[in-house]
């Protein structure tokens, strides 16, 4: 954990379509905020699709923001 820091990031994570519905990601996620709370974050902020949002509530998690994406033309 870097000094004054609070907030940490999960980024990446998924499961194979033939594994879905088992629980697996939840599982990860909630894994891995328990480590950024062990190593004494105070916040953690997730980059997930839309889908996994019904996850990520039961987890605790509280939609703040979306993100849009945007593609440059060329």
């Amino acid at each position: 954990m870097a000094p004054g820091r609070a907030f940490a990031g999960l980024y990446g994570g998924g499961v194979a379509p033939a594994f879905r519905g088992k629980g697996i990601y939840r599982a990860l996620v909630a894994v891995r905020a328990q480590e950024a709370r062990r190593r004494g974050y105070r916040y953690l902020m997730v980059d997930a699709a839309a889908a996994s949002a019904p996850i990520l509530a039961r987890l605790g998690f509280e939609a703040l923001a979306r993100v849009r994406g945007w593609v440059l033309g060329v």
